[in-house]
């Protein structure tokens, strides 16, 4: 092999690594979903208060990479929040995000039809950008329960 086509395999190899060290940065809807269910089993057996407390904890056993459980009740109070505490105790119900789509309102009409996906646009954690976002969200008695994945 010549040198710079060496080199220029050593690039592609280096580029792909890298790319996908990111990606595994990222978390995919089918965590999300699986984090949902995950969250579900933690209310069932734990109760509300010390779920909701687990959920929020940016440190917590439901917080990987960009992914995070929220939790809203049916008028869009925002009872847990991994991705931001300082949503807890706001009412999102009317939350527009940049393209005008009241995200709260879909995830829970999605969770009161048995549960499912929707997309949108939200802050992104970890990058500090308005990122689109596939949520997943299902209702446990009388709160929605969700999560999502940040789609580049």
């Amino acid at each position: 092999m010549n040198k710079l086509l060496k080199m220029t395999v050593f690039a592609l190899c280096a580029f792909s690594l890298n790319a996908a060290s990111f990606a595994a940065e990222r978390g995919t809807i089918d965590e999300a979903i699986a984090l949902v269910q995950k969250a579900k089993a933690y209310i069932k057996a734990n109760g509300n208060e010390k779920a909701y407390a687990e959920f929020s904890n940016p440190q917590g056993q439901f917080h990987d990479r960009d992914l995070y459980i929220f939790v809203f009740d049916k008028k869009g109070n925002t009872l847990a929040h991994g991705g931001n505490q300082r949503l807890i105790g706001k009412n999102l119900y009317d939350l527009k995000d940049v393209t005008g789509l009241y995200s709260t309102q879909a995830l829970l009409d999605v969770a009161q039809k048995g549960g499912g996906k929707s997309h949108f646009k939200f802050l992104n954690p970890q990058t500090k950008a308005i990122e689109s976002k596939t949520g997943y969200s299902e209702m446990v008695g009388d709160v929605m329960v969700g999560s999502g994945a940040y789609v580049k």
